[in-house]
């Protein structure tokens, strides 16, 4: 029993070692990024740094100042303008954001930390600005950023080794994270929405998991307000809102003709998740309503889905540009793994299915399904934590198969080097748009 306890004890501990040196490795990376570029905030990223800034060191939605700074400011790398135009002022006369504003209210704590630390190395005679523009402000975002990012590894690592064995959750935790953009997206631009989005995500199918059956009903409203934050980081998640509510309804009508009361309790935990997701909706709509004169009303309204009859579903898996499964090999090993849960947890697995497809149709009718600048298909990057429990299921399922086990292994390792060489690559624009 105790060579038992002491061989537990040792693989717990080797789980957390490897999570930390994939911390302290990506940490690493993102200070490299800086190092060599003087700046996480590049790119869309400057948008979002501008709503946190203005939020947190003017406390307005008043964002002229921060335009007119970034417009003028030179990147030391690109030789670049942050901002090559300023826009022009809606109908209130305040300059757009089309970027909504989760991720500012989820980076505003270290950004408030940064500013008073600023303020206080500033009282005792340092020479340093406390302007929110400095390396103090950049790095604290981007390294809660990144801190966010792996918060919902541990979530998806944690809930993962409730489901399956903890080797096969550790493993495809890593791979998920090193052999896809996911990487990329919390080390190279931690100041754009995606590390924020995953983490949220991650934590929205967390709850939902040891919530969906034994829940309070109070529980549900505290979930709808994690999947309405989800939809402020990004509007696409959003349509995640859309698990818990086809899983009450139909948990309720499986319960209705044995207990009445039960089906009724269903419908009071589904009101509450609306409650709740509502209430996490209104800061942006407030914000809509002072930027754009309606709460419905984003920066988003010139852009739509022409492809909505016709979605461009293979090119968004396969396409050059940004195809998911041809910059993401490893991804189709995760879909193969989602049908077999599909078929041994029906609900559970169909329901992580069906977001899939959904985001996957939504993609593919936006205007623009290559994504712009994109280093692979970061618009389906929520989608990791469903990847990666997919991952999770053919592990298990192919264990027994060990010619087979291993070689999905060393082509999964063969993945991670693949993609750390193409974001190289990508970094210093060997491959990708020029800057």
């Amino acid at each position: 029993m105790n060579l038992y306890k002491g061989v537990f004890n040792y693989w717990r501990l080797k789980q957390r070692s490897v999570l930390v040196i994939l911390f302290l490795g990506s940490l690493f990376l993102l200070l490299g990024r800086f190092y060599v570029t003087r700046s996480v905030a590049g790119g869309d990223a400057v948008y979002y740094y501008i709503t946190l800034r203005s939020l947190v060191i003017d406390r307005d939605l008043n964002f002229a100042n921060e335009y007119h700074h970034f417009a003028n400011t030179i990147s030391p790398f690109t030789g670049n303008p942050k901002i090559r135009k300023i826009p022009k002022p809606t109908i209130t006369g305040r300059l757009p954001n089309k970027y909504p504003i989760g991720s500012a209210i989820l980076l505003s704590p270290f950004f408030a930390l940064a500013h008073l630390l600023a303020l206080a190395l500033k009282a005792v005679g340092v020479p340093l600005s406390a302007d929110g523009y400095g390396t103090i402000y950049q790095l604290s975002a981007g390294i809660g950023s990144l801190i966010y990012g792996f918060a919902g590894l541990l979530l998806i690592f944690l809930l993962g080794r409730r489901l399956y064995e903890p080797k096969d959750s550790l493993l495809s935790t890593s791979f998920i994270l090193l052999a896809t953009p996911l990487i990329y997206y919390l080390t190279m631009e931690p100041l754009m929405s995606h590390s924020l989005s995953f983490f949220v995500i991650s934590l929205f199918i967390f709850l939902w998991y040891h919530l969906r059956k034994k829940g309070r009903v109070y529980h549900f409203a505290l979930l709808g307000a994690i999947g309405g934050l989800a939809g402020i980081v990004r509007y696409q998640d959003g349509f995640f809102l859309l698990i818990p509510v086809i899983d009450l309804v139909i948990l309720s009508f499986r319960r209705r003709r044995d207990e009445v009361l039960l089906f009724a309790r269903y419908g009071l935990r589904l009101a509450m998740f609306i409650f709740g997701a509502v209430l996490a909706l209104l800061p942006q709509l407030y914000v809509n309503r002072v930027l754009y004169g309606s709460f419905f009303t984003t920066g988003y309204a010139g852009e739509s889905f022409p492809y909505w009859k016709m979605p461009k579903l293979l090119y968004t898996l396969f396409s050059p540009a940004s195809g998911l499964i041809l910059w993401s090999p490893i991804i189709a090993f995760s879909l193969v793994g989602l049908l077999f849960l599909s078929r041994r947890d029906r609900l559970f697995g169909s329901l992580l299915f069906f977001a899939f497809l959904a985001q996957w149709y939504l993609v593919s009718s936006w205007w623009s399904p290559d994504q712009g600048d994109s280093f692979g298909n970061r618009m389906l990057l929520n989608c990791i934590p469903i990847f990666a429990f997919g991952l999770m299921e053919l592990f298990q399922r192919i264990k027994k198969r060990e010619g087979l086990y291993k070689t999905v292994l060393i082509l999964s390792f063969l993945f991670v080097l693949i993609n750390g060489v193409l974001a190289g690559l990508y970094c210093f624009r060997i491959i990708g748009n020029p800057y």
